[in-house]
């Protein structure tokens, strides 16, 4: 597990909040917000999938994003960590759970090799 991708998101996020803050121009303040908004939504999603692989359960990471708990099955399926573990575009309890497994045995997920190319 990676946990500095959330935190280089929060780090960008950061950067950007500050070059808008001293902007002069309110059209590059737009530009760095939005830059901001786009780098916090990317920390959140990596930080919730390492939430959710470190232990804490989707229901309580939801909570603790302010989201509905359905909305979270598919970013974290979009998170570093979890991204090898998705089924169509979202991630279950029981792959969270292999996931988990993995992670504490230090294994990679398991991938698709075909035996011959066609």
């Amino acid at each position: 597990m990676n946990d500095t991708e959330w935190s280089k998101g929060a780090q960008a996020a950061c950067n950007a909040v500050g070059r808008a803050a001293s902007a002069t121009d309110p059209a590059a303040a737009v530009a760095d917000l939005a830059e901001a908004s786009r780098a916090v939504a990317d920390a959140l999603q990596e930080a919730m999938g390492a939430a959710v692989l470190a232990g804490a359960s989707m229901r309580k990471v939801a909570e603790i994003a302010g989201m509905a708990p359905n909305s979270v099955p598919s970013r974290l399926a979009r998170s570093t960590p979890l991204s090898a573990y998705t089924d169509g575009g979202t991630v279950t309890a029981d792959m969270i759970a292999v996931a988990r497994h993995d992670a504490a045995t230090g294994r990679t997920p398991m991938a698709f090799k075909p035996r011959r190319k066609d």
